[in-house]
């Protein structure tokens, strides 16, 4: 059924009458997916480009960065620290381990500067340039902790001419969005470009503990940039960016929010109630700065620096058992916890991470080359607490983690003939990894250390033919690796060896009916050789590294097309099937009632709330990996008076996926389908007013769950309204 959806979208595109003028042709798309400005069809791989108006239209109900989930193919956001540390899965390849300190195979880059803490990641994303996602292996120009992808954030940046736009928002859930930038030249020479969000959401949920409304939050974030030019040959962008975030709910957990035996959020669930019997909160304060300096040489080569240093610090409390703790009678109860409470939070107190890279590039007759250095170091301070019910600081047990990278990388395109063209690339990685765990009042932790370090090298070789000038074909072979890893949550130590993908696809990209459409496809296999994959909860409110060998396949398809002059529509689709090919055993759910499980049951011991099963999970998909993603987009434009009236909508769907490494009935992330729409005029003095809506079926599933103490889960935004008022000049 999925797949005749597909196919009968694209072949009734091809149906559509084709006396429309060529005019009305599909834009050329320019990306930076391999560090140089390039049009999409010339990149010998899978690149999504996302411009920054659709950005807008799918973040206008004061979503952050999880909303980019399923709008390019392949590509997966959750979280389950709500507004932070959001966690990015690309062709089924993800981590959905919630330390504050978890490393991830999909690598966030912002202006060029890899993020990599995972609360680095929740930066708010506003006056942007455009989204690209890079699918597949990125380990020759992008390195370290990219077996799975990119995704690529580039801002606006300063130029002489004077222009700026005020926003403001005003929705759901007494929701306030205001957004605005200035910028232009100062001097002949130097200009800037200040760009300033402000997002605040009131209270909606309602905790029946307490008889209060929960769930609001502030954010406040700004970049400052400068653009000097003194001469033609050199240019330096500084910029200066910070964040700061509050919070009443860091995530809205739903105890028992499953029925035993049944698959899906249970009959009688309200996203708008909670019972949690423990104080909630969060906070983080990001401060940013980079300065990327480019000079032009003799011959066409380019010399480029790009130095950065981020530090946060931010601290998230959370009711985790999500229930109003009870007697027997809370068993399995919706909002009832039976055992005991679990109020725990996780930060960092101290963090810094400064990275250097130095990168030559040249472009010849028939090849372009790029080689280059690139140095990365990250000190962190992890702070995890536990909490009584009321709000007194039970434990504290601290980690204190270094880490150390270098690299250097080179790559060579080379035309053989007017047709075709080879990439080669490579990159040699050193990473040391030092972490200490040290207890602190109250923790019963040990005090322990753990280092590690690894080289690996990554490699691509790719190639590209031009077929004709609508028509060109590629194939790429690459690797990549994620280096060691250590974790320390609560004394917890665990480690995991360097990960290594080996990945394969070919492709083609297209432009159809006169250059009315845009058709680009690829289909892809993938193994892993010692994935990193986290075991969560089981018997307590830890998690556990561990490695094992994966595989899977898939394809990934885009097209574009006018359907008339005022009418554009736009479809991706991927497919996805991901399996877990090494004899893996991992703990069954150790709640009460205990989950149904799907998996065989190989060995049992005794637990705290009864027998613990282990189970092996041979064969299962990789969690929060969906075989199916859709996204579906209309756009319509016209004149009218001294204006254009225009009206979109983007319906988008995600497969159901397992939520933890093993099957449960229970435990699923449930499929869902997500429509929006933005319905507004523009006019040519500058002036736009929209009416949005997201979600407007209001449909809520599951987003995850936490599965060691009962069947809670936490879920999606539900629906949103709102009006949107603009000023550009």
């Amino acid at each position: 059924m999925k797949t005749k959806l597909v196919a009968t979208l694209i072949a009734s595109s091809f149906l559509m009458p084709s006396a429309i003028a060529a005019e009305y042709e599909i834009e050329e798309v320019i990306v930076t997916a391999q560090k140089r400005e390039q049009s999409l069809k010339d990149v010998p791989g899978s690149v999504t480009a996302i411009p920054a108006e659709k950005i807008d239209d799918i973040l206008s109900s004061g979503e952050n960065i999880r909303a980019l989930s399923a709008r390019a193919p392949s590509l997966n956001v959750e979280s389950s620290n709500g507004r932070q540390s959001p966690r990015f899965y690309i062709r089924g390849i993800g981590n959905y381990d919630f330390d504050v300190n978890a490393t991830q195979p999909v690598l966030l880059i912002l202006d060029e500067v890899s993020l990599e803490n995972p609360v680095l990641k929740s930066l708010p994303m506003f006056d942007l340039q455009q989204v690209e996602v890079l699918a597949g292996p990125q380990g020759t120009l992008f390195g370290r902790g990219t077996t799975a992808g990119v995704v690529k954030i580039d801002t606006v940046k300063p130029t002489q001419e004077a222009e700026g736009f005020i926003s403001a928002g005003f929705g759901s859930r007494d929701t306030t969005n205001l957004t605005g930038a200035i910028g232009g030249g100062l001097t002949d020479t130097v200009s800037a470009r200040l760009s300033v969000n402000y997002l605040d959401r009131d209270d909606w949920i309602e905790n029946t503990v307490t008889g209060s409304d929960t769930g609001g939050f502030d954010e406040l974030s700004y970049r400052l940039q400068f653009l000097l030019e003194p001469s033609e040959q050199l240019s330096t962008l500084i910029k200066l960016h910070g964040f700061h975030q509050d919070g009443e709910q860091s995530q809205a957990f739903y105890a028992n929010a499953f029925t035993p035996g049944v698959e899906g959020l249970r009959s009688g669930f309200d996203e708008e109630t909670v019972s949690h019997d423990g104080p909630t909160s969060y906070e983080l304060d990001h401060f940013g700065a980079s300065a990327k300096v480019e000079y032009d040489m003799a011959n066409n080569t380019t010399l480029t620096s790009i130095t950065a240093y981020d530090t946060v610090d931010s601290f998230s409390q959370g009711d985790i058992d999500g229930g109003l703790e009870g007697g027997p009678e809370a068993i399995g109860a919706l909002g009832g916890q039976a055992f005991f409470s679990v109020n725990s939070g996780d930060g960092l107190s101290d963090h810094g991470q400064f990275s250097q890279e130095l990168r030559l590039s040249g472009e010849r007759e028939n090849f372009f080359f790029q080689v280059g250095f690139y140095y990365f170091d990250e000190d962190i301070t992890v702070d995890s607490a536990d909490f009584a019910n009321s709000g007194a600081q039970l434990t504290l047990t601290q980690v204190e983690q270094k880490t150390e990278s270098t690299a250097i990388f080179g790559q060579i395109e080379y035309a053989v003939s007017e047709q075709f063209s080879i990439t080669v690339g490579g990159r040699f990685t050193d990473d040391e990894k030092d972490l200490e765990v040290i207890p602190g009042p109250g923790s019963t932790a040990p005090a322990a250390t753990i280092s590690d370090e690894d080289d690996y090298f990554s490699w691509e070789l790719a190639g590209t033919y031009d077929v004709d000038s609508d028509l060109s074909v590629y194939a790429r072979v690459s690797t990549g690796s994620r280096g060691p890893v250590t974790l320390g949550r609560f004394g917890f130590t665990s480690q995991a060896d360097t990960e290594t993908i080996t990945s394969f696809e070919a492709g083609f990209k297209a432009t159809l009916l006169d250059g009315r459409a845009r058709w680009n496809a690829t289909a892809y296999s993938w193994d892993i050789e010692d994935q990193q994959l986290t075991a969560t909860g089981g018997t307590g409110n830890t998690n556990e590294i561990l490695n094992a060998d994966t595989e899977g396949h898939g394809f990934e398809t885009e097209f574009e097309m006018f359907i008339t002059e005022n009418l554009r529509m736009s479809l991706n689709a991927s497919y996805n099937d991901t399996e877990i090919s090494d004899n893996l055993l991992t703990e069954l759910c150790s709640s009460n009632p205990i989950c149904t499980t799907q998996d065989p049951i190989v060995d049992t011991f005794p637990g705290f709330f009864g027998t613990v099963n282990l189970v092996s999970v041979k064969g299962n998909p990789l969690p929060r990996a969906p075989e199916w993603i859709y996204n579906i987009i209309f756009d319509y434009e016209r004149s009218l008076g001294n204006g254009t009236l225009y009206a979109s909508t983007d319906w988008n769907y995600r497969d159901e996926s397992n939520i933890f490494l093993y099957e449960s009935t229970e435990f699923v992330s449930e499929d869902r389908w997500l429509g929006g729409f933005k319905v507004g005029y523009r006019s040519e003095s500058g002036y736009d007013i929209a009416v949005v809506g997201r979600n407007i079926t209001d449909e809520i599933v599951a987003e995850g769950a936490l599965d060691f103490l009962n069947q809670t889960a936490f879920v999606n935004e539900p629906e949103y309204y709102g009006l949107e008022l603009r000023k550009s000049f």
